[in-house]
């Protein structure tokens, strides 16, 4: 079998990142040099905004990194079934840009735009390793409330 992601090398996107950070900066600066009191709530709620957001990235993304690493993650061996590509992008409907498939029953779905969960989430559409009915792969996962994440990815070679 061929290693071809494991959660260590997950890394963080710019685009996930900007909107944030872009929040925080209006929100101290309002802080800062506002006078008027509604201008001084309206910095609160964007710092308390970013910080929320900074810490449900960081629990999230720790517990999972954290669970890999402690190799406290179930395994499905089999061929990929049920593959539904994303799409190429420009829908309205966050659906449409999610992939997802089947092993052994086992069902995974991911995508690039909005992360929910962490691990695996490259879209076939965007070079992911996952692209059709038929593959023989080795998932490693975790059971989350919003579905299994995918943290190790191995495919048989020919």
């Amino acid at each position: 079998m061929k290693l071809l992601y494991e959660a260590s090398n997950f890394t963080i996107q710019i685009h996930w990142v900007v909107p944030f950070a872009i929040l925080g900066i209006i929100g101290l600066l309002l802080l800062l040099f506002a006078k008027k009191p509604f201008f001084k709530l309206l910095s609160a709620v964007c710092l308390i905004i970013c910080a929320v957001a900074a810490f449900q990235f960081i629990n999230g993304y720790m517990n999972i990194i954290y669970t890999y690493n402690q190799e406290e993650y179930e395994t499905v061996e089999g061929y990929v079934e049920n593959f539904v590509p994303a799409s190429d992008g420009g829908e309205d409907k966050e659906d449409l840009e999610e992939e997802s498939f089947d092993i052994k029953g086992v069902h995974f779905s991911y995508g690039d735009k909005f992360i929910k969960k962490f691990g695996y989430h490259l879209p076939s559409t965007q070079g992911g390793f996952i692209k059709k009915d038929g593959q023989y792969m080795k998932i490693g996962y975790i059971e989350t409330k919003k579905g299994n994440v995918i943290v190790k990815i191995e495919e048989r070679q020919n």
